[in-house]
C-alpha cells in the first residue's frame, strides 16, 4: 500500500516535519520548535488562530500529537 504524500516527512533538512489539520485537510510545514510551527499554520490559516491540538510532529517514522 503507498503512503499517502501527508503521513511522509516532507522539511528540507534542517528543520522538523510537522502538520497542522485545517478545515482542509493537511498543513505541511516545516519548522524549528512547536512554536515556529504554530506560527506557520498562521501565515497559512484564513481564519482564526492555530492551535496547539491540531498540531503534530513527526517521530520515529510516523506523525504524532504534540498533546
Amino acid at each position: 500500500m503507498t503512503q499517502h504524500i501527508t503521513d511522509k516527512p516532507l522539511a528540507v533538512e534542517g528543520l522538523i516535519s510537522y502538520r497542522y489539520q485545517g478545515n482542509y485537510g493537511f498543513i505541511m510545514i516545516g519548522a524549528t520548535d512547536h512554536n515556529d510551527a504554530l506560527n506557520e499554520a498562521n501565515r497559512s490559516l484564513s481564519y482564526g488562530k492555530a492551535n496547539i491540538d491540531k498540531l503534530q510532529v513527526y517521530k520515529d517514522n510516523k506523525y504524532i500529537n504534540i498533546n
